[in-house]
């Protein structure tokens, strides 16, 4: 994974409050208090507060009156409409990727692939491979807004499908996934946007279907 470079105290306080709503340890609904996050990161309430309401701002946390920080509640319709936003923006972002990505980018990608294909166990190299397929398509669009609104979508995609499959993905869910990034490497060889298009939205929708799946076991 790419080492964060941090700016300020309250950078840091705001991705490591992140992280843990990302992965769950922070679960929907649960009420954040500022003074115990506070002392349990060693810092004044000062750079929580602050994070509490950037968090606010990414869709991840809720300030509720009179009871505070709460972590945003995941639902089928909220979970619909991620999926829906993010299919739109990376549909975009796939055919800038298509045009302007070089062969050295897509073989390094391929290789990261195929050496998840080797060790398809690896929960590490999954994670850094989807990381990378998703980075490669974002990586030649140069409009900030969009990708800002990516990035945000594509953190609460991850923390909706990590709370429906209650932590990592299952084996078969890692190989079906692996085998779409396979696709979608296939379409950016031929630098076709249409092609390419195609294959991260099929992507998307089968991981949204994989998803509302999760969630429905979970009720």
């Amino acid at each position: 994974m790419v080492s964060r470079i941090f700016h300020s105290l309250g950078d840091q306080v705001f991705e490591t409050i992140k992280e843990l709503i990302v992965n769950n340890t922070y679960l929907p609904g649960e009420t954040l208090q500022i003074d115990k996050l506070a002392a349990e990161f060693g810092v004044s309430t000062t750079p929580v507060r602050e994070a509490l309401l950037r968090l606010e701002g990414s869709g991840l946390v809720d300030i509720e009156r009179n009871k505070g920080a709460v972590v945003t509640r995941i639902s089928e319709e909220s979970s619909a409409h991620v999926w829906e936003f993010r299919r739109i923006l990376e549909a975009a972002v796939a055919r800038d990727a298509a045009a302007g990505c070089t062969e050295r980018e897509i073989d390094a990608l391929e290789q990261i692939l195929n050496d998840l294909d080797r060790n398809p166990n690896d929960f590490t190299a999954y994670r850094k491979s989807d990381i990378a397929v998703h980075a490669l398509l974002a990586s030649h669009t140069k409009n900030p807004l969009l990708l800002d609104s990516l990035d945000n979508l594509s953190t609460q995609a991850h923390r909706i499908r990590y709370f429906a499959e209650k932590g990592p993905f299952r084996e078969d869910v890692r190989q079906e996934v692996t085998a779409e990034h396979h696709q979608i490497v296939a379409a950016l060889r031929t630098h076709d946007p249409d092609a390419t298009e195609a294959a991260v939205v099929r992507h998307l929708t089968n991981a949204e279907r994989r998803t509302r799946a999760a969630l429905a076991s979970t009720r």
